[in-house]
């Protein structure tokens, strides 16, 4: 039996030997507001931590040991932190104060050390009563960064070229029938600073032949606002993501459908569309067949109504113009639990919520629209009143595959898997490391990959943050 037990750990150390896990010391999270990872830049991966009283910037060596930390001052009337954007060599924090009832928007740029090297006024609101909330986007390669709030019907928007440190262009516009927090909006920003904003209108079953993605377009050579609407054809959109594909010049967007059952999906569709001429777009619609749903499912279907509880959660853009779909089957739900009683209460109450991220499904798209290949990746998490915060996955991208991370299961001893997936479908599963003994709750859903073959990830456990550097 130890001759068994041996050759079992041996055979494990050599299945996981592959990677490598450097993990930082215990930070206390009890007077931080939020934290980001910025990345690593000269050898450092840097922690941006905004708390109660400072805002502050945590360095980590190669081997994840605390460097050094340095308090930043930005502007000292109370500012709010809009974002962190990082390029190779330098981070930039954008936020917003108030001076004399003005709104304010700065960005401040600082070194691999965390000097600052110059600030940026990019927009003087003026008087606001209110102060508004601000958004941000990126663009793919984090030169360009998209800064929009909106007031009522009226957007107002200013795009930040990071890499020369300089106000591209800004605007404010209006649309008549927008109505903020009931329509569903997408906005992004391409590497060379166009907006794209989608807005879905009537996606509704009873007004479904007038159901259609209403898009807004804006660059830095005109000062216009282009305005597209692109028709349905009396589908109803279950879930949409958008992206832009900056190598060939074309926006996109991958979804799922329905027909007639508002509570499943039926179907997907890809949408592409020629930056150079978004009239001449293409629309393909693709209903699920039967073994799909039914390897979703999990069980043999009699009648093929489609599948509940599922999302889009990435797209991955493939060089000759197609797309990879990514979505996951999720659903939470409520339960009403009576604890013991304590601290002199009797019948003490509360709602306990449930989450389950289960099954993955992956699709391939041509670029016109044809279907190559879908699978679907089986998984099974749960967890309990903590916002799914440790479940789903990352999606890790390498030239000759792309790699699917997730936790096993939802507790402080785990293992971690991936799925492999290559160019074709074909798929493996393996399993990349394990937890136990060594105090990680791995949140894959905050990764960052920060080259081909390393990634960053938080993890939280009792209130404190360490940081891992995973090298694949």
């Amino acid at each position: 039996m130890r001759h068994l037990l041996l050759l079992f750990v041996l055979l494990t150390a050599l299945q996981l030997s592959a990677q490598r896990v450097v993990v930082s010391e215990e930070l206390p999270l009890r007077n931080d507001i939020s934290y980001d990872v910025i990345g690593e830049l000269k050898g450092r991966v840097l922690l941006f931590r905004n708390r109660t009283d400072k805002f502050e910037i945590q360095a980590f060596d190669e081997n994840m040991r605390s460097s050094w930390s340095k308090e930043i001052e930005l502007e000292k009337r109370q500012p709010s932190i809009i974002g962190v954007n990082s390029l190779r060599d330098s981070f930039t924090v954008i936020y917003h104060h108030r001076d004399k009832g003005n709104t304010i928007v700065r960005a401040d740029h600082f070194d691999p050390s965390a000097n600052k090297r110059q600030t940026l006024l990019l927009k003087d609101y003026g008087f606001t009563f209110f102060t508004p909330t601000f958004r941000l986007e990126r663009s793919e390669d984090r030169s360009k960064v998209l800064i929009y709030h909106i007031d009522r019907s009226t957007f107002n928007v200013l795009v930040f070229d990071n890499a020369s440190f300089t106000l591209l262009w800004e605007k404010s516009f209006q649309i008549d029938d927008f109505t903020d927090g009931v329509d569903v909006m997408h906005m992004l920003v391409s590497n060379d600073g166009e907006m794209f904003m989608v807005l879905e209108k009537d996606n509704v079953m009873s007004r479904r032949e007038k159901h259609r993605f209403d898009l807004f377009v804006c660059s830095p050579a005109s000062p216009s606002i282009n305005q597209f609407a692109i028709f349905m054809e009396d589908k109803v959109t279950y879930d949409v993501k958008f992206i832009i594909d900056n190598l060939n010049h074309r926006f996109c967007g991958g979804g799922l459908y329905f027909e007639r059952n508002i509570e499943r999906a039926e179907g997907y569709f890809h949408l592409s569309l020629p930056r150079n001429d978004l009239l001449s777009h293409r629309l393909r619609f693709h209903p699920f067949d039967d073994s799909f749903v039914s390897d979703l499912e999990g069980k043999e279907i009699r009648q093929n109504r489609g599948l509940v509880e599922i999302g889009i959660n990435n797209i991955v853009l493939r060089k000759d113009g197609g797309m990879l779909i990514f979505g996951e089957e999720n659903r939470n739900s409520t339960r009403f639990s009576t604890n013991v009683p304590r601290m002199g209460f009797d019948n003490v109450s509360r709602n306990t919520i449930d989450y389950y991220y289960n099954d993955i499904f992956a699709i391939s798209v041509h670029p016109d629209g044809e279907e190559h290949w879908k699978k679907v990746l089986y998984k099974k998490q749960y967890s309990q009143d903590d916002d799914g915060a440790y479940s789903s996955f990352f999606l890790f991208k390498t030239p000759s595959n792309l790699r699917l991370i997730f936790n096993d299961e939802i507790k402080f001893e785990n293992t971690v898997s991936e799925y492999l997936i290559k160019g074709t479908g074909d798929n493996e599963r393996h399993s990349l490391l394990s937890t136990e003994l060594l105090k990680h709750r791995l949140r894959y859903r905050d990764a960052i990959q920060i080259s081909g073959d390393k990634m960053v990830v938080p993890s939280e456990r009792r209130g404190q943050l360490r940081v891992a550097k995973i090298i694949l």
